[in-house]
């Protein structure tokens, strides 16, 4: 008997009451007659030895309703559309978000990217953020230089009203689009989370839609294989959305080093510095989980001592761009490299001390000299400075997989606020608060608050049935003493050779 049909639910996982608790970005949504988010994987799957033949997906749609996606369409019509895709891969590898269009685009080289958003009030419009945001795409343009990989690229955008199933907000990348989820607030608030979301998500067209490993160009469906090398996937992009700010004025100097100082503090004060970055990128998905949001601390980290080294080897001539943009020649969308091989490979074609470089700080224990690298563009790096500041939280914290922040430990003005363990930090004095831009928070923080002020932490905490409820947390702040760790400011009298290290990593 020949099988004609398959039919199956799906879960509206945004909305969800069931164990375990999907991350937004990476599940499905279905708002009858608003909004659905198809992350193609959880609709469609593939019968074993047949994953790479070709598909047609057809959509019975709502009239009025568009399908934002970098899938090609082969027809479409008021009620219905017909996708096509080479493979299962091409197919699970691109969203679709279907809703009343508010969609606009922006051309970044060869590509046009696309930015769909569903905002339920009408808060947030796609002509505002591409207008209030052109020029960070213009600048990853000039970065990566010359044509992309791609020539269409699309930014799926779900805001949601209050809080969240999974109590976070993010995104995930795939290889010509991402998906962000995020609440819905006053547009002007929207502008810096986008900005270095998506400028972190679209550096993924190089990696890894450019360069990749066996293991991701073949994925394992069934059996996932993790690659050893996050520091270049997810570590690399990171340092890339940030010192494409930096070379092109968009963020200033200073501010690009206080992001940079922010991940040597967290990732030496929550996470394993002296974990093997390879092993920690092998273990990922089971045995290192907990240690994975570091790929976005140290992973930059990592990537911006290379950028150095390699700038310090070559006298300001070669860079991490300039390596990564021989990667993509040698071996491009559809060529993987072989995952034991990549650190040798990336040796042969620069210098004889950068595969020390990976032996000592990426497959072995030590920790990155950042007093040594950052000297090299005539910057110090202190360990330790004791000062006076206003309490923000007063809490150890630790990130998690969205970007948030899990409270683990309580000090003294977190009992004055009432916080708990197992809390989710949201936002305080209403700035929200994720790992990209704490630094920025405690910064302003600490600027404008003064002892006696009045301190409002809004938090997500669960209830006696395991769902996240906001508190709202209040409490008048008062001078404690901090030892900070982790600061990066310029030397007094830098050299010749550290001022022109300096120019060709930061362009100032």
């Amino acid at each position: 008997m020949n099988l004609y049909k398959v039919t199956f639910w799906v879960e509206d996982t945004y909305h969800s009451n069931k164990k375990p608790v999907v991350f937004e970005p990476t599940g499905s949504c279905i708002e009858r007659n608003k909004v659905f988010v198809l992350n193609n994987y959880c609709f469609f799957g593939y019968f074993l030895g047949y994953r790479d033949l070709p598909y047609e997906l057809n959509v019975a749609k709502l009239p009025g309703f568009y399908g934002a996606t970098s899938l090609t369409r082969s027809f479409t019509d008021e009620l219905k559309d017909v996708y096509n895709a080479g493979s299962y891969f091409e197919l699970h590898d691109n969203p679709i978000l279907y809703t009343i269009p508010d969609t606009a685009t922006v051309m970044v080289n060869n590509a046009k990217v696309l930015l769909s958003i569903y905002s339920p009030n009408n808060v947030i419009d796609a002509s505002y953020m591409v207008s209030h945001t052109k020029e960070l795409f213009e600048a990853q343009g000039k970065y990566l230089g010359g044509d992309l990989p791609t020539e269409r690229y699309s930014i799926l955008v779900y805001l949601f009203k209050g809080a969240s199933k999974s109590g976070s907000a993010g995104a995930l990348e795939h290889f010509k689009s991402t998906t962000l989820s995020y609440p819905e607030v006053p547009k002007e608030s929207f502008i810096e989370p986008f900005k270095d979301v998506v400028s972190h998500e679209f550096f993924h067209i190089v990696t890894p839609l450019s360069i990749h490993s066996r293991e991701i160009g073949e994925f394992d469906f069934i059996n996932p294989k993790m690659s050893r090398h996050l520091w270049l996937y997810e570590g690399s992009t990171e340092y890339y959305a940030h010192h494409c700010q930096v070379q092109f004025g968009i963020t200033t100097q200073s501010r690009f080093l206080e992001k940079m100082a922010q991940k040597i503090m967290i990732s030496s004060a929550y996470f394993n510095d002296t974990l093997p970055f390879t092993e920690m990128s092998k273990g990922a998905l089971d045995k290192f989980k907990t240690q994975y949001i570091n790929v976005y601390l140290k992973g930059a980290l990592i990537s911006m001592c290379l950028d150095l080294e390699l700038l310090k080897l070559s006298q300001g001539k070669y860079s991490l761009q300039n390596l990564k943009q021989e990667l993509v020649r040698m071996y491009g969308p559809d060529k993987p490299f072989e995952d034991e091989d990549l650190f040798d490979v990336i040796t042969s074609l620069t210098y004889p001390e950068i595969r020390e470089f990976f032996r000592n700080y990426v497959e072995g224990k030590q920790r990155l000299p950042y007093k040594q690298f950052l000297g090299y563009a005539g910057f110090d790096f202190s360990e330790s400075i004791e000062r006076e500041v206003p309490a923000m939280i007063g809490a150890t914290l630790s990130g998690d997989t969205s970007g948030r922040f899990l409270v683990t430990e309580v000090r003294k003005f977190g009992k004055d606020l009432k916080l708990k363990v197992g809390d989710i930090i949201e936002s305080v004095n209403g700035k929200d608060v994720f790992d990209s831009n704490l630094d920025e928070v405690s910064g302003e923080f600490e600027r404008t608050v003064k002892p006696g002020d009045e301190v409002t932490v809004n938090v997500l905490r669960k209830d006696n049935n395991g769902n996240f409820q906001k508190k709202s947390l209040k409490a008048k702040t008062y001078m404690v003493k901090i030892t900070e760790q982790n600061k990066i400011i310029p030397l007094g009298e830098p050299d010749t050779e550290q001022l022109m290290i300096r120019k060709a990593w930061l362009n100032q």
